[in-house]
Formats: structure tokens, sequence, C-alpha cells
């Protein structure tokens, strides 16, 4: 026996229309009768601490505020001085950096060895970069490694390098 095309497809209809009423009547279930649920607050038992009644002799003693620190800052710090370079020669350091976004003539670099400041020059302003030309500093030449960094400051910016380490070349 064969079908015909319009057999198919009406059976087809009715296996789609029977989804469609039998996902209606699972959400409907799903739903209770006027809309969502709202949770109903549920009574809880208040427990109240009792608070401690002062002693006559934590009444006597004044309050004391709580010693704060301060940190006075003369210019705000506006970034990060970049190394350019750094060679160590025998017993000498030299150093180039900069100082990017800040462009200014009256600023000073500092090359900091082991936290010691050992050479400041005035920087030198360039296109949206200050420079801080060659820093030389004379370190000691048997050591592995050495430890510098380089501090900006002007009046109206201050910026510090990355803590480096600078092997020597010979």
């Amino acid at each position: 026996m064969r079908r015909t095309t319009t057999s198919v497809t009406a059976t087809s209809f009715r296996l789609f229309g029977g989804l469609i009423v039998g996902m209606l009547a699972l959400s409907a279930c799903a739903t209770p009768v006027g809309g969502a649920m709202t949770p109903s607050p549920t009574p809880t038992a208040t427990l109240e601490s009792p608070t401690p009644e002062p002693t006559p002799e934590e009444s006597a003693t004044p309050d004391m505020p709580a010693p704060t620190e301060t940190v006075e800052v003369d210019t705000p710090y506006n970034g990060e001085v970049l190394i350019i370079t750094a060679e160590q020669r025998g017993a000498t350091l030299e150093v180039t950096a900069m100082v990017p976004g800040v462009s200014e003539d009256d600023g000073t670099c500092t090359l900091r060895v082991d936290g010691v400041g050992v050479a400041t020059i005035t920087s030198t302003a360039g296109n949206g970069v200050t420079y801080c030309g060659l820093m030389s500093a004379d370190v000691a030449s048997d050591s592995a490694a050495t430890r510098f960094d380089v501090q900006y400051e002007s009046s109206s910016t201050r910026a510090r390098s990355a803590d480096s380490s600078v092997e020597s070349s010979q």
C-alpha cells in the first residue's frame, strides 16, 4: 500500500500539533495560577546579644585616637623611568634612561647604586619624552652584579625605574 503525499503531510501536521499542545500543557503545569510565584517571608527568631556594661575602669579611660601614618609627597608620582642602556665596564657603571609621557627640561635624573645616589644630571625634553642622558658611577669591579635604579624629579613629576642589575662586561 502506498501513502500519498497528503497523508504524510497530514500525519506530520498532527504529530507537530500534538507536540505543541503537549509543550503548552507542561508549561502550564510549571507556572502556578496567577503568574509567577513570589516567595513569602518566613518568620525567623531574632536573638539579641546582650551588650556588656562598661566597668568603671573602662569608662574612666578617655578615648584615644589611633595613630595614623602620614605620608608627605611634594610632587605626584606620575610614572616609571625606563632604562635605555646599562653597562658596567670594570669599575664604571653607565646608564641612560627616559621618562615617557613627560617632556621637561627642568627635571633631575639620579642614578642610585645599591640605594645610594651616585650620579645626578639635568633632564632633556624630547617629543613626548624626557631623557636622562649618560650617568656614570664608580662601582666595585669585583662584584658579580651591580644593583641600581634611576629616579626622576621635577616641580610637577616624580618617577622611578624598576630595580635593575647589570654584570660587568669584563
